[in-house]
């Protein structure tokens, strides 16, 4: 059941992601194109510049709130998507469905993880559109042969292992900055009245809570840095970056499973659907 809501959800939800995704490739191929217009082009008269340089303004400036939106409505849609399916009138319908709540969550973060990491990559192939070239190309590949060669099965492991920690936190990282809205929508949705006031309320009281706990969890963990001084010295590079990743995933980890859990027991026990 968990494929169907996944196909659902991504049906939805693309209907908005695709369109903007291309809106930004094609914006920064017209970006581009506008540079090497510039490049090529001489005007003698002011009006030819001012309309040149009024022209790549706007590009530009569309270009850059493409790159800003590919995330920003991410985030908006996620958050729309939760309310609508299982907060509002049709959650009556998703929560008759022969699926459990976890499944019925898990459809949302898992879509909404995917279009962020889609963001990622768009944002990414956008910019190296502004400034690749042939020779570019050429020197890049050059670079890379050079490592090849002089990395050996160490460097290659080690390399591997942060590349997929990398992605594992962004992972994590996109859950839990999913779950952070979903968790105060869940609970100011168990209220009968005034459910978004409460949601937007519950929001900044969570954040406020954590930046507390983290502050007092750093606070109490700098004696215990000191005192772990010469172990953390003898650390090599490589191991001293691997558990600083794997350190960020655990944190981050569980703090997204406190969220979860008080976002499927809110689903579970204290909803009130609008």
């Amino acid at each position: 059941m968990l494929r169907k809501l996944l196909k659902h959800e991504f049906r939805a939800t693309a209907r908005v992601m695709i369109p903007l995704y291309l809106i930004t490739v094609l914006l920064a191929v017209l970006t581009r194109a506008t540079a090497l217009w510039a490049e090529m082009v001489t005007f003698d008269g002011m009006l030819g510049r001012n309309f040149l340089a009024l022209l790549s303004g706007i590009i530009i400036f569309g270009f850059v709130l493409a790159l800003i939106a590919t995330f920003v409505v991410a985030v908006i849609l996620a958050i729309l998507r939760f309310r609508s399916n299982l907060m509002a009138d049709e959650g009556y319908v998703m929560f008759t469905l022969p699926v459990s709540t976890h499944t019925l969550v898990w459809s949302k973060l898992i879509v909404s993880a995917v279009w962020f990491l889609g963001a990622v990559v768009v944002d990414v192939l956008s910019l190296l559109a502004l400034v690749a070239n042939v020779e570019m190309f050429w020197e890049l590949g050059r670079v890379f042969q050079e490592i090849a060669d002089q990395w050996n099965a160490y460097y290659v492991g080690n390399g591997v292992a942060f590349l997929v920690e990398c992605l594992l936190l962004f992972l994590v990282f996109c859950v839990v900055a999913c779950l952070e809205f979903y968790t105060p929508l869940a609970i100011g949705h168990s209220f009968a009245q005034h459910k978004m006031l409460l949601s937007v309320a519950f929001f900044f009281a969570i954040q406020v809570v954590t930046q507390i706990v983290s502050g007092m969890l750093l606070f109490a963990g700098v004696p215990m840095l000191d005192s772990m001084d010469g172990w953390l010295n003898s650390l090599t590079p490589a191991t001293a970056i691997h558990g600083f990743m794997w350190g960020s995933i655990l944190i981050s980890a569980i703090y997204g499973a406190i969220l979860y859990c008080i976002t499927i027991r809110m689903l579970h026990r204290h909803l009130n659907l609008e």
